[in-house]
């Protein structure tokens, strides 16, 4: 039997205590604390990416879930409104299946979902019946909600049209809603006042509209000018909440960061998080224009956040008890010993590919996070050839 020293996470304390895990070859046997333990790899809950793309072939933006999941450290990759009603039949029951990576999905309130940038093309595509009845009848529990996009470049000229159906898709089924907030029209005084108790805004720490950024998210495709004239950014100078994300925090709407391709600013996030806010989620939106770009996976974005002034049990908190809460899996952060991650913080190399925002701008640290292994229905996995730490 091998005994690991470890530095185990409390999710009761938001805190790391030392101890021992316990193996007998790749079975685990016990996680326990220990006060004479050295400590050494850390052990947490199994990782949560509460906004990823991952529904390849079918869809505009999607890459393989085991490739940023599992891989990665991730045991639960949340899939953020790709499949539509009609398009959810082939993720749900032939994708998901075939993956190592357990997925869950945000339903897109466009029955074609992300088969293109433009789900709100036609306004055919938008059936807010048929959304509730498909979350109705997803007894599995593969779908987490309703997913909607209500930022100026995606809805165009359709204005309010997704987030009103989906609000009334939302209320049909019971459910709660996704919601991607960015440049606009629409304004952050038309959108935030819709948003329900645990509904969830991702993309909040979004900057001024980019053009730049948004090219790359978009393959090139030209934005136009009347649909990213309002920034629509939800904190002020200061680090805190605008007026209108203020009133959505009272009411119960949670927050989640989404980073992709064009909305994570480093100094709205550094603001934000020097002024003592730290209830957001932290998720990588990761798709097929950022993976090998300014997001690369779960690993990089967790490093940004401790650079950016967060501890390291916050940082835990943010990608296991505030998505698990936030999409209602009240057991995820249970036994250790049969779902957990182990990682370790590593000092920089000089081939680490920097961490930079989604405009570009580099983040410095002088640290990396990379997750060692995985223990998985109670067997450990070694990840990243990190054996010799085990």
């Amino acid at each position: 039997m091998n005994r690991i020293p470890v530095c185990i996470f409390d999710p009761s304390r938001t805190a790391f205590e030392n101890g021992y895990l316990f193996c007998d070859g790749d079975d685990v046997l016990d996680v326990r604390t220990d006060s004479t333990s050295p400590g050494g790899l850390y052990i947490c809950p199994g990782l949560i990416d509460s906004h990823a793309h991952v529904y390849p072939g079918v869809t505009e933006l999607g890459v393989c879930a085991d490739d940023v999941g599992i891989a990665q450290g991730v045991h639960l990759v949340v899939d953020a409104g790709s499949a539509g009603a009609i398009t959810l039949p082939c993720f749900r029951d032939v994708i998901a299946p075939a993956c190592g990576t357990q997925i869950k999905a945000f339903l897109h309130i466009s029955k074609i979902g992300f088969v293109t940038k433009q789900p709100y093309a036609d306004p055919r595509f938008l059936d807010a019946g048929l959304a509730a009845d498909t979350i109705r009848r997803d007894t599995g529990g593969f779908l987490v909600g309703l997913k909607v996009c209500s930022s100026g470049t995606i809805v165009e000229n359709v204005g309010l049209a997704p987030l009103e159906q989906t609000v009334r898709a939302a209320e049909l089924a019971g459910c709660r809603m996704m919601v991607h907030l960015a440049e606009g029209p629409p304004s952050n005084g038309q959108t935030l006042p819709m948003l329900r108790r645990g509904d969830i805004i991702t993309h909040v720490f979004h900057g001024a509209f980019l053009r730049e950024a948004s090219l790359r998210a978009n393959r090139g495709a030209q934005p136009l000018q009347e649909y990213c004239k309002l920034d629509n950014l939800l904190w002020d100078s200061r680090g805190a909440p605008v007026k209108e994300l203020e009133q959505a925090i009272e009411r119960g709407v949670r927050l989640d960061v989404g980073h992709g391709a064009a909305s994570f600013d480093k100094e709205i996030a550094a603001r934000v998080i020097a002024a003592g806010f730290r209830d957001f989620s932290i998720s990588t939106d990761v798709h097929v224009r950022n993976i090998s770009g300014v997001v690369r996976g779960m690993p990089d974005t967790i490093s940004k956040f401790l650079a950016l002034g967060m501890t390291l049990p916050e940082v835990i908190r943010s990608v296991t008890v505030l998505p698990a809460e936030n999409l209602g899996l009240k057991d995820w952060c249970g036994n250790l010993q049969t779902r957990a991650t182990i990682f370790r913080l590593r000092p920089v190399r000089a081939d680490d590919v920097p961490l930079t925002d989604a405009y570009g701008r580099e983040i410095e640290t002088e640290r990396r996070f990379e997750s060692a292994a995985v223990i998985r229905k109670g067997k450990l996995q070694v990840l990243n050839g990190a054996a010799a730490a085990l």
